[in-house]
C-alpha cells in the first residue's frame, strides 16, 4: 500500500498469525503483475512495505534502530517493523501464511530450500548488479541461489537468486577468560613435574586450534582446580564436532546418502561421548540452560550458539571477562576446525506487489556501509563486507567499545578476539599474517546439515536416537543402570538405514 512518507507506523508487536493477514504488498494471495511489481518506484509515491523479523528483546531494539535509520534516509519508502520473540513460533506462523508472506522478511537457512522450492520467493537476479556481492564473503552468498534444474543451493548458471545475507552467523567457543587463567594457575602452582604443566598459550591459541584430544586431557586437569559448583564444558554442539573431525551427515552436500557409520562420524561422536564419560560436560540432563551456566560464570567453556549476535546479549550478562576461541579441532586426518555457521537471508515474498521498492530494502540492510557498521557497533553480526573486517576485529573506529559502555557499562570492546569469527567465514586455508608472524588458517565453517535437505526431520529423529529417546540402545551420554555405555560405532550402524529412509522420503516429496 502506498502512503505519506508521515504516516503513523505500528510500533513492532509479537504479532498472532491472523495479524498478518494480507502481507505481501497488499497482494493477498491474488495474482501479482511482476513486471509492475518490479518498476513501481518509477511513480515516485511513497511505499509503504511490511518487514518482519524474530528474536529475543535486544535485537528486536536493535532493528527498530535500523529500520528507523533508513526510514530517515529513504524519502520514498516506508518500513513497517513486525517483530517475534520467539523463533519457532516465527517459522511457524511463516509456514501458515503460504505465499501470502510479509513484503521483506528473514528466513533461516535451513528452510530456505523448501521455500525456494516453492516459489514463494522472488528471484532477484535479473534485477540486481551481483557485483554488489563482490565485497561481501562468496559462502555466504552462494547459500542463498537456488538450481531448479537440480534442486539444490548453491551458485550456477542457471540458479535463482533468492535475496542477501542477513549477516555470517559463525558460532566459537566461548570462555571464562578470567577464570580460566585463574586455574590454569592454581593447577600450575600445585603441579611439580613441568611437563604436565598447563601452557596457557596453547589453550588460548586463536590460530591453533585445541584438538579433541588436547581437550579431553586438559579438562581432566582443570576438574582438579574446579571449584564444587563449576563445570569445565557447559554444553558442546554436535555438528560441529562432526564438522571438525572431518566428517559429514552425508556422503556429499547433495544429503542424499547418510554416512554416519564412517571412521570419522563414529569419532566425533564418541569424542561427545568421552567428554560426558569423563565428567567435563555435566551429567546428561542435569542442566537446564548450557549458555546459563556459562554466563553466570560456572563453566570456563562453552560452544553453543555463540555467534556475533550474542555479543549484546553477553555485555549484560557476563559479569566477567568472556572472549571466544576456534571450536575444537578433531584428531582424524585432514581435520580443521570448522564452527557451524547458521545464517539467514532477507528474502521477498513472491506475492510483493513492490518488488524493487523491497530489493532497495534487503541492499541496504545487507551490503549498505553505514548500515553494516550501525549493526556491528551494536553487537549484532560480523560486517557482510570484507571491506570492513579489519575496523571490525580491531574496533579500529572504537565503535564497539562506545556501544558496549552505552548499552551495558562495560570498558572493553568483547569479545576481544572477535577475529576468530571473521576465520569462521572467510574459511581456512590461506596464508595470513598477524604481529609479524605468518601463518596457515586452520579454521572454517559449514552450514547446518539440515540446510543441505529439505527437512530436518531426518536430524530430529537422529538425534532422539542418541539421546535414547528412540530405538533400544538407550542414551549415547549416559550410562546405564549397570555401568555400560552404548557402543557407538554398533548403534550408528544399525541406525543408518533408518535415517536413509527419511532422507529418500524427503526427496520423494520433490521429485
Amino acid at each position: 500500500m502506498k502512503k505519506s512518507k508521515f504516516a503513523s507506523l505500528t510500533t513492532a508487536l509479537v504479532l498472532s498469525l491472523s495479524a498478518f493477514a494480507g502481507c505481501g504488498g497488499g497482494g493477498g494471495g491474488g495474482k501479482i503483475d511482476d513486471d509492475k511489481a518490479w518498476n513501481t518506484l518509477k511513480s515516485g509515491e511513497t511505499i509503504q512495505l511490511v518487514f518482519a523479523g524474530r528474536d529475543v528483546d535486544t535485537e528486536k531494539a536493535n532493528y527498530q534502530a535500523f529500520v528507523d535509520e533508513f526510514n530517515k534516509t529513504h524519502e520514498n519508502i516506508v518500513i513497517e517493523l513486525k517483530w517475534w520473540s520467539d523463533g519457532t513460533a516465527y517459522n511457524t506462523a511463516l509456514d501458515g501464511m503460504g505465499k501470502n508472506l510479509p513484503d521483506v522478511f528473514m528466513l533461516n537457512d535451513i528452510m530456505f530450500s523448501s521455500y525456494a522450492y516453492s516459489g514463494k520467493l522472488a528471484n532477484i537476479r535479473d534485477h540486481i548488479d551481483e557485483s554488489v556481492m563482490d565485497d561481501m564473503y562468496e559462502s555466504a552468498c552462494n547459500e542463498y541461489y537456488f538450481d531448479h534444474t537440480t534442486n539444490k543451493i548453491g551458485k550456477t548458471d542457471k540458479a535463482a537468486l533468492y535475496g542477501l545475507p542477513k549477516d555470517n552467523g559463525p558460532y566459537a567457543l566461548a570462555i571464562n577468560e578470567a577464570r580460566l587463567k585463574e586455574l590454569i594457575a592454581a593447577y600450575n602452582a600445585k603441579t611439580t613435574n613441568d611437563a604436565d604443566k598447563i601452557d596457557e598459550a596453547a589453550v588460548l591459541s586463536t590460530t591453533e586450534p585445541m584438538t579433541f584430544s588436547y581437550f579431553k586431557e586438559l579438562g581432566k586437569k582443570l576438574k582438579t582446580v574446579l571449584g564444587a559448583d563449576e563445570y569445565v564444558l557447559s554444553g558442546y554442539d554436535i555438528e560441529s564436532t562432526v564438522y571438525s573431525n572431518n566428517a559429514n551427515y552425508f556422503t556429499d552436500d547433495s544429503g542424499a546418502v547418510a554416512n554416519i557409520d564412517s571412521d570419522n562420524f563414529v569419532g566425533a561422536i564418541q569424542f561427545i561421548q568421552d567428554l560426558y564419560k569423563e565428567g567435563i560436560l555435566p551429567p546428561a540432563g542435569a542442566v537446564s540452560s548450557a549458555e546459563t551456566l556459562f554466563t553466570s560464570g560456572k563453566a570456563l567453556f562453552y560452544y553453543g550458539a555463540v555467534g556475533p549476535w550474542k555479543t549484546k546479549d553477553y555485555w549484560k550478562s557476563c559479569s566477567f571477562d568472556w572472549n571466544i576461541l576456534p571450536v575444537l579441532c578433531g584428531d582424524a586426518e585432514g581435520s580443521v576446525s570448522t564452527a557451524c555457521v547458521g545464517s539467514m537471508v532477507y528474502a521477498i515474498s513472491n506475492n510483493c506487489a513492490y518488488k524493487d521498492a523491497a530489493l532497495e530494502v534487503v541492499k541496504y540492510f545487507s551490503t549498505d556501509v553505514t548500515a553494516q557498521r550501525t549493526q556491528y557497533k551494536r553487537g549484532q553480526c560480523v560486517p557482510n563486507l570484507k571491506s570492513l573486517a579489519e575496523e571490525y576485529i580491531t574496533d579500529s573506529q572504537q565503535l564497539i567499545k562506545n556501544q558496549a559502555k552505552t548499552q551495558a557499562n562495560r570498558d572493553k570492546a568483547y569479545p576481544e578476539n572477535r577475529g576468530v569469527w571473521v576465520d569462521v567465514v572467510d574459511g581456512a586455508g590461506a596464508q595470513k599474517t598477524v604481529n609479524g608472524v605468518t601463518y596457515t588458517d586452520k579454521i572454517t565453517g559449514k552450514y547446518r546439515a539440515a540446510s543441505y535437505t529439505f527437512d530436518s526431520l531426518w536430524q530430529t529423529e537422529l538425534n532422539l536416537f542418541m539421546s535414547g529417546q528412540k530405538g533400544n540402545y538407550g542414551s549415547f551420554w549416559q550410562a546405564d543402570k549397570s555401568g555400560k555405555w552404548v557402543n557407538v560405532k554398533e548403534a550408528l550402524t544399525a541406525y543408518k538405514s533408518t535415517m536413509q529412509g527419511l532422507l529418500d522420503e524427503g526427496r520423494d516429496f520433490i521429485g
